[in-house]
Order: C-alpha cells, then structure tokens, then sequence
C-alpha cells in the first residue's frame, strides 16, 4: 500500500492542532501524500470533492471552530472520503468529550485514533491531565471496549498499540518513548492513517496495521539515526525516515501479534 499511496498521492484535508500543523504537513509530504490544513466550512466541499480522506484533530478546539468541524464531517460523509476522529485530552475537559460524542453520533467516522485515556474517556471514564495517557490502561481492552461502543475501526497507542476492526484486535509492539517527547508524534499518526486509508471508509485490519507499522518502523529507524536519542534530531529525523522508509523495511522489522 505504501508504494500505492506514492504513486497516488492523496489529499488529505487536516483539521488539526495548531501547534502540530507544519510537522503534520512536513511529514505527510515525505510520506507521499498532499496536505491541505483547510478548516472553512464555505470552501470545505470543493476541497473535499477531491480528497482522500479527513482528519479531525480536535487539539485546538474553541467553540467557534466546532460548526466547522461538524460540517466538515457532514460533506465527507455525503462525499464518502473517510474520516479519521483523534479526540486530543477529550478527558480533560467535558466541553471536548461532548463534542467528540456528538460528532461520533451523528456522523459516520471511519478510524478513532487516540491515546488509551482518550479512548477510555470516550466510552466511560479515565483521568487525563492534558494530552497525558494513564499508562495502567490495557490498549487491548480499551480498544475492544472503543469497538463495541462506536462500531468503527479503533487504534489505540500506547506502550504496545491495538488496532480493532470488526472485533478483531492486532497488537503492535514497534515504536520507541521518543514519540512522546516531540509535540505531535499522535498528531501526526493521525494524518498517516488518513493517508494509509484514502478512499476506504471500512478500512481493514491489515492496512490500517500496515499505517501504524510503517509508522512505527520509521519512529524506530529515526531514533537510530544520527543523534536520534535527542528530541529535536529525532523529530527531524521522523520526517526523514518517513520519506526513505519502504514496504521491505516494514516487512523486515514489523513486530504484530494477532489476539
């Protein structure tokens, strides 16, 4: 798929954080994708009419910027372009699971992408202090738990990753600590799964495992790299492995366990 992907070079419309946006762009760029961080209801359905997917980060989310998203949301679906859900710190504040359940409600999203605490925030209750995960969470079972209440594709990261798609569950255990020591590591997973599932509004277990790996993979290579133990090296260092890593490299050093 990634080959794919680069030959195809999608466009994916990135509602998303404000503080994530450049390194969201850059790295969809060296993935192979088109980037385009519209968020204008008056323009978002042309710009869909073209797009592969969207993304709706919800990480600088003000109340002026909710009908936007909500109409977003309602173009894609009419459009069929999948949409991707990262309730950012929808723990933290009721203001932002409220919004999350409402627009799950009352639109069809294709992938929930999200920490375990924001998962878990989602279908009950979980203690966040901002974007920071409680690492006692099994990703597993929060996953299984996302699936049966939102019925639509879950990846849940954590120390080990689970994807869950019509309650199956693959668990990834590539990545590295790194990811969580650079503002918008999640983020930008976020926009690598939009870009993976272009087009497909029930993606599969396997390609959303491949979007996660080759993520992963690359975070790993990147941390190899020239001073990649430094956050600073290791974000710029993502970009680039992003850009270089293929299909062989993933096959290669991918650690997936089927539950």
């Amino acid at each position: 798929m990634l080959e794919q992907l680069r030959k195809d070079n999608p466009l994916i419309i990135c509602i998303t954080n404000d503080v994530v946006k450049n390194f969201t762009a850059n790295g969809l760029l060296a993935l192979g994708a088109s980037p385009a961080m519209a968020t204008e209801k008056l323009e978002m359905k042309e710009f869909l009419t073209h797009a592969g997917a969207l993304l709706i980060n919800i990480g600088s989310i003000e109340e002026e910027k909710i009908d936007n998203m909500m109409t977003a949301a309602q173009f894609a679906n009419e459009l069929d372009v999948p949409i991707i859900l990262d309730p950012v710190a929808c723990g933290a504040s009721k203001f932002r699971k409220d919004f999350c359940l409402k627009l799950l409600e009352e639109n069809e999203i294709a992938v929930i992408r999200g920490n375990a605490s924001e998962l878990q925030s989602l279908v009950g209750e979980a203690n966040m202090k901002g974007t920071d995960a409680d690492t006692s969470l099994s990703t597993e079972s929060v996953a299984r738990n996302a699936y049966e209440r939102f019925n639509c594709a879950i990846v849940v990261t954590g120390e080990v990753d689970a994807i869950c798609v019509d309650g199956k569950i693959n668990l990834v255990e590539n990545g590295t600590a790194l990811l969580t020591k650079v503002t918008g590591g999640g983020c930008l997973l976020g926009a690598v799964i939009a870009s993976f599932i272009y087009n497909e509004s029930k993606p599969t277990l396997e390609l959303l495992t491949e979007a996660m790996t080759t993520y992963t993979v690359a975070s790993e290579l990147a941390e190899k790299a020239p001073n990649g133990t430094l956050p600073g090296h290791f974000a710029v260092n993502l970009i680039d492995q992003l850009y270089l890593i293929q299909e062989s490299d993933v096959a290669k050093n991918r650690l997936v366990k089927e539950v």
